[in-house]
């Protein structure tokens, strides 16, 4: 039998040391290029690829409206704070970013989580929340720990966000006939469909299902036509014209809907359909008096701090308790914003290398800023870096383009959204949703390859349509944490009789992985069951492949030697790093005598317990 004594220790840097390194390369202009990406491509920026920049930036603009506006109504706010939210993703991204194909702005999925804590919170919570969320990205990029989101695996996120969908397609169905309501989950958008069938508006409905049916047209043709360009390599003018009409789908729809409610107003001075402006009356026919520029500030955002003490109803909360109220969303926007992120990223890379610690201090910084002009929390998008890509895009700087019709809408079209139906949004959000649905396909993967998956999926799945989106997240971490530990509490053992040179016959032990609070009382109770099967007065314990301890399955080792000093026997330590010798010996200055280096020997017998499935042959 061959066992591998690995011995080669890599010694850590003293705090010293590295302070004095980071200090050095502040100072080079490699860090500062690396910090601010755009002094080295800026020098080369040409007309020719401000061209593509321009008509990149344009296209996701067109793109990105209606789908900020759409996202601050699934958060529960008025449309305005989507254009809010989008403003400083696309002017902040140009400094730090360095993929061209990624911008940052609100997104559905985050939107939909905020739409549980604008209820509870109002406006500034959700303000306070993309502050905090900022603070605590920047702080995980700068100690590199973004490989965390790493933790939350694909079923997990599938169930996340086929339960998110569900609940935005109820509420917004409920939304587009009319009734207004609570539809944080899918029992709660029955009941408000119940509790409020007689808002029920039929030309909401209409409206809405025909947009529905020509946003879902559009994309089909687009669908279509990049087959076709696919095939043929070179597109054609007609080609490229569909293409971007597809792209551009959810302004068009947005555009011809308010063309409609204007004309239908001008005409009659009435509208068929509700607007967020003025929500429909129960009858057929609703008067629009009210705009959004009645009920919120028209124009740019105003630049103030967030509020860092909450007013949850007549109580004001110190930023201490404020904290503590927010425990829950401090854990789940941050972890969100990183994995919407790590998807798109991944997605679009094309196997180039990220620099992943700049791209999330671009991130957190965005949403830290954004904050000052009442951003809601803001992540990458797979739209928005699709849009780019099929648009040619070049450099980051394409974010400001994308950033000036943002301003413009904000400045000079603002009175207009007052005419955006209801019915219209609720569409785009729908359509816009039924892609992140991949509960059928991902069970199907599943079963075919690991059943065990379909647990904490479905786990997720349910919690986050019966209960909320925010639990149901943690919940699924828990459960795959439970299927990810439970292998390593139970660590599979080689468990022989051997004959060695210098020591006679003895007991071999052979852990194959890591020794930890988690496994080491397992691992504890079958030397000492196994030894009680023998008559050896000899013990190895062979750590080939352990690489680490903690402090407990230290201590729990150090019993052991207790305990079998006390039975006249021995233990000893064969093959172990050095560095994980050290751990041992200095934990009380004792047993350094315990350990010999490796050794030839010869198999007799396998010892084997009656739990056959805890002691195989790990070979």
């Amino acid at each position: 039998m061959e066992l591998y004594d690995f011995k080669s220790d890599e010694r850590p840097l003293k705090a010293r040391e590295w302070l004095k390194g980071k200090g050095h390369s502040l100072s080079t202009k490699k860090f500062w290029l690396r910090r601010f990406p755009i002094i080295g491509w800026l020098q080369s920026y040409t007309l020719s690829i401000a061209s593509h920049d321009l008509l990149a930036g344009v296209t996701v603009g067109l793109v990105e409206l209606p789908k900020c506006l759409a996202a601050a109504i699934l958060a529960g706010l008025p449309p305005q704070y989507g254009l809010y939210s989008s403003l400083l993703g696309y002017f902040v991204y140009p400094l730090l970013g360095t993929c061209k194909f990624l911008n940052f702005g609100p997104t559905l999925v985050i939107s939909m989580l905020m739409s549980t804590y604008t209820d509870k919170y109002g406006p500034d919570g959700v303000v306070l929340i993309a502050f905090l969320a900022g603070v605590m990205i920047t702080i995980l990029a700068l100690l590199q720990l973004a490989p965390l989101v790493e933790f939350i695996s694909y079923p997990v996120t599938t169930g996340f966000m086929s339960a998110g969908v569900i609940t935005i397609v109820l509420g917004q169905l409920v939304a587009m006939v009319g009734i207004k309501g609570s539809t944080v989950n899918a029992i709660k958008a029955i009941e408000t469909f119940i509790i409020g069938i007689n808002q029920f508006n039929t030309w909401d409905l209409v409206m809405g299902l025909v947009c529905v049916v020509i946003l879902l047209g559009i994309w089909h043709l687009g669908e279509i036509t990049e087959k076709a360009i696919n095939r043929t390599k070179e597109p054609t003018g007609w080609q490229l014209f569909l293409r971007y009409f597809s792209m551009a789908r959810n302004a068009i729809v947005l555009i011809a809907s308010i063309v409609f409610v204007v004309i239908m107003i001008t005409t009659t001075g009435q509208s068929p359909v509700g607007t967020p402006g003025e929500p429909n009356s129960q009858s057929k026919a609703s008067v629009i008096h009210k705009k959004f520029t009645e009920q919120i500030e028209e124009g740019f955002p105003p630049i103030r701090p967030p509020t860092f003490q909450l007013q949850i109803g007549d109580e004001t909360l110190s930023f201490a308790q404020t904290l503590s109220e927010l425990s829950a969303p401090l854990f789940v926007v941050p972890l969100i914003l990183l994995l919407e992120f790590v998807s798109v990223a991944k997605s679009f890379a094309g196997g180039k290398t990220i620099d992943t610690t700049q791209e999330l201090l671009a991130l957190g910084l965005t949403n830290i800023l954004g904050s000052f002009v009442q951003s809601i929390p803001v992540s990458a998008s797979f739209v928005r870096s699709a849009v780019n890509v099929a648009s040619g895009v070049k450099t980051p700087i394409s974010n400001l383009y994308t950033g000036g019709i943002m301003l413009a809408v904000l400045g000079v079209l603002a009175q207009y959204l007052s005419y955006i139906p209801t019915s219209t949004l609720a569409a785009v959000i729908i359509t816009s949703l039924l892609p992140l649905f991949k509960i059928p396909q991902v069970t199907m993967a599943c079963f075919r390859s690991s059943k065990r998956d379909l647990i904490p999926m479905y786990a997720t799945f349910f919690v986050g349509l019966f209960v909320n989106l925010t639990f149901a997240i943690l919940f699924g971490v828990l459960v795959d944490l439970v299927f990810i530990l439970y292998p390593t509490a139970r660590p599979k053992l080689i468990i022989k009789s051997c004959k060695f040179p210098d020591i006679g016959e003895a007991l071999l032990v052979v852990p194959d992985k890591n020794l930890s609070y988690s496994n080491i009382e397992f691992m504890k109770q079958r030397i000492i069951k196994s030894a009680g099967l023998t008559k050896l007065d000899v013990i190895v314990v062979d750590g080939s492949f352990v690489h680490v301890l903690d402090t407990t399955s230290i201590k729990a080792l150090k019993e052991t030697v207790g305990f079998f000093q006390s039975s006249q026997k021995k233990i000893l330590f064969m093959s172990w790093r050095n560095h994980v010798r050290d751990q041992f010996v200095k934990f009380d200055n004792n047993h350094s005598d315990l350990f010999i280096p490796s050794v030839s020997f010869t198999d007799k017998y396998d010892v084997h317990l009656e739990d056959q499935n805890s002691l195989q042959d790990i070979y």
